[in-house]
Order: C-alpha cells, then structure tokens, then sequence
C-alpha cells in the first residue's frame, strides 16, 4: 500500500462536492494515482526492484466528524514481472477534536512471487488495526497504529510524523518519518527500521498533481535479515 498507502502513503483524496440533502449531507471524492518507483519497500522489507503501481480510492464524507475511505491497488515488477500485488482496503476515521483523529484500518493483500523473493515471501491475507493521530498545528501530524497480519500471524506496528508545508499557491513539500514495531514478523521480532519518504507535490490543475518522491528504510536491528533500502519514483494524481 503506497503505504500502504503507503501508499501509505496516498491514503487521502481530496473531495468534490455533489449535491445532498441538507438534513444529510454526504460528499464524495474519486482519486487516481499512478506511479513509478526504482524499488518497493513494505514494512521494511523489499518486495520488489523497479515497480509500476496503481490505485483508485473513493472518500465518503459521512458526517462532519466520520469519513469512509475504500479503494484498490496493483503493482507489478517493472521489466522481469517477477512480481504483483494486487490490494482492497478501507479506511473509516472519526475527529473527535481538532488535534485528535482515530480510526481502523483494514485491508487484503494478494502477492505473487515467480521467482525467489528478494525478502520475505509474504502470505495473503487480511491486516486490521487501528491508529490514532494527533495534529500539532496545520504543518505536523504524528500517528501510532497497530495491526494485526492474518497472512503472517503476527503483529506490525508504527509511529511516525509528517510535515508538509506549502512553498507556493500551487506547490508544497511533505516529510514523512517513522519507526516500526514487529513481533515474530516474517522471522523478525523488535524495533523493525527507521523510514523516511520526501515529497514534492505540484498542482498542474485543480484535478491533476504531480509528485516525485525519494525514501528509504534502515533496519534497526543487525541480525535481521534484509539490508537497509534506497528509493525514488514519481506518481501521478487525478482527482474527479
């Protein structure tokens, strides 16, 4: 998940407007993102070198305070195709003030492997967790989650930050940070890795963006296997 989200990344669209009642108002937005980047890191572990993805997410504004996110995913191994991954997830989050927002997360995972996996050969299934962040100001946002694995019997948690800040009517910078948890994750157990992804966003229309990003994934633990990861790519938004 871009990122998954992470895609995570990529989790939010922004929403157009249709006409409702009053009495029970709901808004609704469709986005589109594809996007290419040199390697795909999840949950710090490398599934796949130069990759091609796609994802498509409606949002559900059910009330004031509650929104509905659901959408889909693809990515396949640019090149040698030796690997996809095909995902459905939702998303439903509740403010319950300014700063606070909690929500659950859930989602399944389909991958395929021809070859040997570059990591972990990881196991289909459904992940469920929840999460909760915390808005400082309308620059810094930080978010502890925690999900469950069907696929890997296992836990998967995180913390992290993101930053962003506008640098012009139609551009803004993002910075995200974070560290993750595992416990008897795909033989990993402990402080997983430290993350990181730099985005710069520029809004060629009010529909259409553009993003290049760069990242990586340090393992904090010596002993596990897998080495420390490097990345780069682009994605392109559409927004209806």
């Amino acid at each position: 998940m871009k990122a998954p989200f992470p895609l995570t990344i990529l989790t939010l669209c922004i929403p157009c407007h249709v006409p409702a009642d009053v009495s029970n108002q709901t808004q609704l937005g469709i986005e589109a993102v594809t996007g290419y980047r040199s390697g795909y890191i999840y949950r710090g572990f490398e599934l796949s070198e130069s990759t091609i993805d796609f994802q498509i997410e409606t949002e559900i504004n059910l009330s004031d305070d509650t929104s509905l996110g659901m959408g889909t995913w693809y990515a396949t191994e640019n090149g040698g195709g030796d690997y996809d991954e095909y995902a459905l997830f939702s998303q439903l989050k509740h403010q319950y003030s300014d700063q606070l927002t909690i929500g659950l997360r859930a989602s399944y995972r389909d991958f395929n492997h021809t070859n040997s996996p570059l990591s972990a050969a990881f196991e289909n299934g459904v992940d469920l967790g929840t999460f909760a962040s915390w808005k400082f100001n309308n620059d810094l946002t930080a978010t502890a989650g925690a999900y469950y694995d069907f696929g890997a019997d296992a836990w998967y948690a995180n913390a992290e930050t993101e930053w962003s800040k506008a640098i012009s009517a139609k551009t803004f910078i993002s910075l995200i940070t974070g560290l993750s948890y595992v416990n008897d994750y795909y033989e990993r157990n402990g402080m997983n890795d430290a993350y990181g992804r730099l985005s710069l966003t520029h809004h060629i229309s009010d529909t259409v963006s553009i993003t290049p990003f760069v990242g990586g994934s340090i393992l904090i633990d010596d002993d596990d296997e897998g080495d420390d990861q490097s990345f780069a790519g682009l994605w392109f938004e559409v927004r209806f």
